[in-house]
Parts: C-alpha cells; structure tokens; sequence
C-alpha cells in the first residue's frame, strides 16, 4: 500500500473512531432501516474527516502565518535597510529601517523614484551603479550621500544585485518593461548607513591637513612620527635646513633619515616610551656632521599629540638649532 492510500485510510480511521464513541445502534431494525442507518454513518464518517481536514488546515494556516510575521519582523527592523526596486528605479518595496533612514513613512515610499533621495552631486554616481546592477549578475558595492525629506543628509553603503521575478504569464503581461530576453527582474540593495565613518574619516583628514599647515609655519624643523616611528608628515622647514626630500623622508622611521644619524640608541629608548608612557622628550641634544650644512648642535624636543577619539595617536617632534649657543 502506498504512501497517498495510507493517509485517507488513516484519516477514516480516525474519524470512525471519533464516531464510534457516540454510536446509534438500532433495536428491532426494520427492513431499510440498516442501509439507512449505513448511509448515515457514511455521512457522519465523511462529515468528521472534512472538519479534520479543515482543522489541519486551519493549524498549517496558523503556522504559515505565525511564520511570516516572524520573517516580516526580521526584514522590518533589521539594523540595515532593505529595499527592491523595478528596472526602472521605482521602489516597489522597502523595509522600515530603510523607510526610517529616508526619513519618509513606508507607504509614502511605494512607486517612488529612487534616486530623488540620492543627493545631487552623487546622482551621476548613482546611474553608473544602477546600470553596473542591470548589466551583470554579480553584487555591485557603491557609496553615496542621500538626502531626506527634510533636507539632511547621510551616507550609507549599498550592495545591490539583480534578481529573477517569478512572475505567472499574467503579471507579465501586466508589467510593461519586464520582457527581455532574461525574464523578468527586479534589483534588491542593501543599505548601510556610514555616516559616522565618513565623518571620522572626513575628521582625522581635517585634522591632520590641519596639523600639517601649522607645521609649515613654524620655522624650526619639525617632524611628526607614527606609533612605529615612522615620518608622517615633515615641515618645510626640515627640508631646507636638512636639504633632503619628501620622497627620502615620509614613510620611513627617522633612525633612516639622511646618513642614520638619528640612529642613537638613547634617542630610540626615549621616542619609544612616549606613546605608551605619555613621556615627554626635553631639550635631547644630538650633535652631528650633518651633509650640506657641516658640524650642528641640535636640541630636540618631543610629545605625545592624541586625536579627540583617541584611536590615533602621534608623535610631534621638533628641533632647535643650538649651535650658535655655544
């Protein structure tokens, strides 16, 4: 017996057992009495296996439902946004973080053009990636400033791909713009909000632009080292008292600067103990035949600059020519 005669057996099984419970049994059954009462029981049997049947149905119901709204709470408030847009850019569906982050209720948002919230100076930015998403199956990344409602802005990350639609003939036909040799489809993104990454970024490029037009004011040498010790920035200055280069200076540690002569021991214990000792360095004096510009007597001085998030952190190093002190 297979697997499909199993389940309506078992289902009048238990039906007829349900009925059994409250049987009718006939005293004295006159003739036609039995068929009847056989017919009935027929009725009864099926009547019990429709309401069985529709009980299962009515839990399976129930469970898809309570399923669902799980899934629908998950794409509503996950922490980024999520969005499905027509060929045409035309936003067909949005979840709420995304509804949120465009400062716009949901089903205000519904047929909308996209790019309305995409700033205008990034709008050509925008095309070049929808595009890129329409031409191939593959994920494409992009950044981009947006613009709400009521005119602020953000930054946000979007990852976007082209997906298929299954969509029955009739939908086809009812979609104007959907029959191309692939099929039909729609570009699901994914946005990110990056605001306050941009801003940091935005903020230590501020900083240290900052900090490098100050250096080139002061007149004595100055130079500023990261946590390896490494040159990160140079004033003008030090290139013309030392005559060397950008291209000889930023990027490598200061003990291999010119002909090592930063390269003393005691200078490199002390430099090495500022960022995580918060020492100072005072009046260090290194004296050196330095090429170009002969025999110098150089009082160094440095500290510790730390930047307000404190994740970055450097050394400023200045240089005062003492020679002439005797």
């Amino acid at each position: 017996m297979d697997d499909k005669t199993k389940i309506p057996n078992s289902l009048r099984s238990e039906a007829e057992a349900r009925i059994d419970k409250e049987q009718m049994v006939l005293v004295n059954p006159q003739p036609g009495e039995e068929l009847l009462h056989k017919l009935l029981h027929e009725l009864q049997v099926h009547q019990v296996e429709l309401q069985m049947q529709n009980d299962a149905l009515r839990q399976a119901e129930i469970a898809m439902e309570e399923s669902r709204d799980r899934y629908a709470d998950l794409y509503d408030f996950a922490p980024i946004g999520y969005l499905t847009l027509s060929r045409e850019g035309m936003i067909n569906e949005i979840n709420l973080t995304a509804a949120d982050m465009l400062g716009v209720v949901r089903s205000k948002l519904i047929k909308r053009r996209f790019s309305q919230f995409v700033a205008e100076a990034d709008r050509d930015r925008w095309y070049l990636h929808f595009g890129s998403v329409l031409k191939h199956d593959q994920r494409q990344r992009c950044e981009l400033v947006f613009q709400r409602e009521d005119g602020s802005h953000f930054s946000a990350q979007l990852d976007s791909l082209k997906v298929r639609n299954a969509l029955g003939s009739e939908e086809l036909e009812q979609a104007p713009g959907l029959h191309t040799p692939g099929g039909a489809f729609s570009v699901r993104i994914a946005v990110t909000d990056i605001t306050e990454r941009v801003q940091a970024e935005t903020a230590v490029t501020e900083a240290r632009e900052f900090a490098e037009s100050i250096v080139d004011t002061v007149r004595e040498p100055l130079i500023v080292l990261d946590d390896a010790l490494k040159v990160v920035s140079v004033s003008r200055s030090f290139y013309q008292k030392f005559n060397v280069t950008p291209e000889d200076t930023v990027g490598r540690q200061i003990y291999e600067l010119g002909k090592h002569q930063w390269d003393i021991p005691k200078l490199r214990e002390l430099l090495e103990t500022i960022l995580p000792h918060n020492r100072v360095l005072e009046d260090f004096e290194v004296v050196h035949d330095f090429p170009g510009i002969g025999r110098r007597r150089m009082l160094l001085n440095a500290r510790r600059l730390i930047c307000k998030t404190g994740r970055t952190q450097l050394i400023l190093l200045a240089m005062e020519d003492a020679t002439e002190r005797g």
